[in-house]
């Protein structure tokens, strides 16, 4: 797996990422934010606080569909915890974006960050269909919650928790 890693690394710096992330690099907001002592300790506690409130939407969500907790109906659990959820995902979204600007080159040419980039990606989109399909299923009348829902739920906190993990690898990655 290193090895493949290290490759993939070594193509992202033939590929004109590179210039792009040294230009990146060189950019106003990447000056104030690396001269800034307290931006990125700021940016990371941001991250990781909402990294946790998205995962603990996706948790109570989960509990509710496995039938672990039974505090309000599927409907309301579904309503509140997916509100907590893309609430939490923006500001991972904004200040993942931010830290980017904190070290440009080292992260853009990483191939853990793009992993986990890509992993994200599927992550929210499976979110987003997997959310609308429990709200369509709640609206007809339906509360029972079928394998099928289960199994979504359960891959979605795992790709999350392999999500979290990438995020902590990126700075071990050969880079």
């Amino acid at each position: 797996m290193g090895d493949l890693l290290y490759e993939l690394t070594e193509w992202l710096r033939t590929t004109p990422l590179t210039e792009f992330a040294l230009a990146m690099s060189e950019a106003p907001l990447t000056i104030w934010i690396t001269t800034n002592f307290w931006a990125i300790p700021i940016l990371q506690i941001m991250h990781i606080l909402s990294i946790a409130g998205s995962f603990v939407a996706v948790l109570m969500i989960n509990l509710r569909i496995f039938g672990l907790s039974d505090h309000a109906t599927m409907a309301v659990t579904v309503e509140r915890y997916s509100k907590v959820l893309w609430a939490s995902l923006a500001v991972v979204a904004l200040s993942g974006v931010l830290m980017l600007f904190g070290d440009t080159v080292r992260n853009l040419l990483n191939s853990v960050f793009w992993i986990k980039m890509i992993m994200v990606v599927i992550g929210i989109v499976s979110a987003l269909l997997f959310l609308n399909a429990m709200k369509r299923r709640l609206a007809s009348g339906g509360e029972v919650v079928g394998a099928g829902f289960k199994a979504t739920a359960l891959f979605l906190a795992i790709l999350w928790c392999v999500i979290m993990l990438a995020g902590r690898w990126i700075a071990y990655a050969p880079g």
